[in-house]
Formats: structure tokens, sequence, C-alpha cells
């Protein structure tokens, strides 16, 4: 067994002791002392150094770990200060895309705004057009005969064709789609060239319409865009119609020609806007 320094110190007096076989001199404990007191200066030195070698090797790791962590810690800062850049121009080109986008949607909204606004002025004149009757002339004894028709070309007891086309817009107005077509008809058989003829024919594909009878509407129609050549307001509105209601059936291709045909043909007509409007709609994916 090894024994430790202070163990050796102690252990000493009993080793001369042992050894002497008698008892210590004087001048033997003097030098014991004096062992002992060297024996503790070595040790005090040998535990300084101890200490400084202890010392010196922490403060080496600590040293280390505190390099090591300055070097970790200096490539997180640069992460971190990469990651905050990054952030600062996303949120810049978010900033700026939020700004135009809301620019672009205002001005959607505006555009928007004025087509709905007009579309609806034009469809307000359009039926304001289409149902107020015309200013009836006074009544003469005899019937009106359009300029260019014989004498003797209409009824002797047919009404004038102003009063039938006022007494068909009433009927319309009220609901008396049969009614109506009668006298409709009556004024485009006994006035055929009547200024007003082409606008009966296009009021009787009104009334099939009202009634809900598609079929005849659309035919009616037909003929007043195929027979007539003019006014240009009464066709391009049976045009219209008759677009829209192949609409209505799914009959996109065909309802798109005819709402071109307006925009080539009528470009000063009421409903050449709200033509417009319908080729934009029907083309939108």
């Amino acid at each position: 067994m090894i024994l430790g320094p202070r163990a050796l110190i102690w252990s000493l007096p009993v080793a001369l002791v042992a050894t002497g076989g008698c008892l210590a001199t004087r001048s033997d404990i003097d030098k014991l002392q004096v062992s002992v007191a060297t024996m503790q200066a070595t040790l005090r030195t040998e535990q300084v150094r101890s200490d400084s070698s202890n010392r010196v090797f922490v403060e080496s790791v600590a040293r280390q770990l505190s390099l090591q962590f300055s070097r970790e810690f200096g490539v997180v800062s640069d992460s971190l200060r990469r990651i905050a850049s990054a952030v600062q121009r996303l949120q810049g080109d978010v900033t700026l895309s939020m700004h135009d986008l809301r620019v672009q949607i205002a001005t959607v909204q505006e555009g928007v705004g004025q087509s709905q606004k007009r579309i609806q002025d034009l469809r307000t004149s359009v039926e304001a057009t289409a149902a107020a009757p015309p200013v009836v002339p006074p009544r003469v004894a005899e019937p009106l005969v359009p300029a260019g028709v014989p004498a003797g070309a209409t009824s002797a007891n047919a009404p004038p064709a102003a009063q039938l086309f006022v007494a068909a817009i009433d009927q319309l107005r009220r609901g008396a789609t049969a009614a109506a077509r009668e006298g409709l008809s009556t004024l485009i058989t006994e006035y055929p060239t009547h200024e007003k003829a082409a606008e009966a024919q296009m009021l009787i594909a009104d009334a099939y319409a009202q009634e809900g009878n598609r079929i005849a509407a659309d035919s009616v129609y037909a003929l007043v865009i195929n027979k007539y050549a003019g006014p240009p307001e009464v066709i391009s509105r049976s045009i219209y119609k008759r677009a829209m209601a192949l609409k209505e059936v799914g009959q996109t291709t065909e309802s798109l020609k005819l709402f071109q045909t307006i925009v080539d043909k009528y470009p000063r007509a009421d409903v050449h806007d709200l033509a417009v409007e319908m080729i934009r709609t029907l083309k939108k994916p």
C-alpha cells in the first residue's frame, strides 16, 4: 500500500523509534521537525503547482469552450442576420405587391362600376324605348295609309295603323299577349309597308317570349332580322333579343355570332355596348 504525503509525515516518528530501538533524542526530534516542515513546504508547493496547473487547465478549457461558442454563435448570428434580411426583403416585396394589387382592384372596381352603370342606363333606355307608346296622330276619318301603299290596299274596316300599334302596346303591358299579337298581326297584314311594321313584328316575338314560347319567339325574331331592312334600332334589338334567348338555352356559339353582328353592323345602336359586354362575358374561360 502506498502512503500519502500526510500519512508519511505522521509515520516518520514511529519509524525513527522503531529503527532506533530506543527513545528519540532532542536532536532526532529537531531533525524530525525540520523534515516535517520541509515536507509540509513541499506539499504546499506541490499543491500550489497542482492548483496552478488545474487553473491553467480550466482556463484553457474555458478559452476553448469560449472560442467554440463564439464561432458557433457567430455562425448562428450570421444565419439569423441572413434570415432577418430575407424576411425584410420578403416583407417589402409583399408590401409592394399588396399595394399594386389594391391599385389594380380599385381600378377594376371603378371600371366595373362604370360598366354596370352604363349597362343599366342602356338597359333602362332600351326598355323605356320599347315600352313607350308613340305619339298618336290626330284621328282622321279615313284609315292611315303610309306613303307608297296604293289606295284600296287596306281593308275598309281596318283601324288606323297607329291606333292598332298603341292598343297592342297597352295590351302587352297588361299581359294580354294574345290580344296584342292579334292587333299587331292586323297592323302587319293591313299596313305591310308602314314604318311600324318591323317593330310590330318584333313585338309579336316579345309577346311569344312573354308567354314562354321560346321557339315561336326565336322564329319571329329571325323573321324580323331577315325580312326587314330597318329601322336599324328595331333590327339591332331583335338581333340582341334573339342572341339572349339563344344564350339562355346554351347555344353560346350562335349567340356570340349575333352579338358580333351588332358590334360590326350597328355601332350606334343602343344595344351596341350591351353586345360588347356579353361577348366579353361569354368569352371568359
